[in-house]
């Protein structure tokens, strides 16, 4: 059965210019979920990074980015899933952060979920009324530490990523091993898209050769994860680019 598993608020904002030590969400997203795995927890499928509303009045660290792991688990296994969530995020999120998390099984979604995670980007939302959708949606949220406001953006990163329309991929399998030049047939060898398409809906042949560049993002769009791509300049030893 698949799970998933939002969090938010971990990070720190950077002082002056310095960079900051302590992993960002997304970071500690894949670190969690890494952990899930070696203790027979869960298959991490995916990680995915959502942008919410940025206005001077929201408590956020750097960007207001949560992030949402997309796990394989069993019932059985989610209280040990729970447990281990918070702990990560108790001894890893930040000393001036307010980390937290929501996590529930894909089945059990309501669109009140979804319709928070829409509102989360465009509108301040309070952490209250985060806890109470999820009490009466029968889905795990808490704040771990500090106000534990990172409840709201947990919640709103598990409706969007239900949804499937919004994010980006941090992370899937093969997609660190994924860059320079391969033709279609190549990547298709480690790494699967459901779909490698340009803005206009153009897609490379399978011989075409796909320049992915290392800052290269997958979307979710229609609930699939596909790679953009653009045609590459006149000249250039391949036809496309990430």
């Amino acid at each position: 059965m698949y799970y998933l598993l939002g969090i938010d608020d971990t990070d720190s904002p950077p002082i002056g210019e310095a960079t900051n030590a302590v992993q960002n969400t997304a970071a500690l997203a894949l670190s969690l979920g890494q952990k899930l795995e070696s203790l027979g927890l869960a298959r991490l499928l995916n990680v995915s990074c959502h942008q919410l509303f940025l206005h001077p009045t929201i408590a956020y660290t750097t960007c207001n980015t949560a992030c949402c792991l997309l796990l394989d688990s069993d019932a059985q296994k989610i209280r040990e899933i729970d447990m281990t969530t918070r702990i990560t995020l108790r001894s890893h999120s930040a000393a001036k952060a307010n980390p937290g998390y929501a996590l529930a099984a894909w089945n059990q979604f309501d669109p009140e979920v979804v319709a928070w995670g829409k509102n989360a980007q465009f509108v301040e939302l309070q952490r209250m009324d985060a806890i109470n959708l999820a009490k009466r949606c029968g889905i795990g949220a808490a704040g771990i530490s500090g106000s534990g406001a990172g409840v709201i953006g947990a919640l709103a990163a598990i409706g969007l990523r239900y949804e499937g329309n919004d994010g980006v991929i941090y992370w899937m399998p093969g997609l660190d091993k994924l860059h320079g030049v391969h033709t279609s047939i190549e990547t298709n060898q480690f790494i699967q898209f459901a779909s490698i398409e340009s803005e206009n809906l153009k897609h490379p042949a399978l011989d075409d050769r796909i320049h992915f560049s290392a800052n290269k993002k997958p979307i979710l769009k229609g609930g699939r994860i596909v790679l953009q791509v653009s045609r590459a300049k006149r000249g250039a030893e391949y036809e496309w680019e990430s």
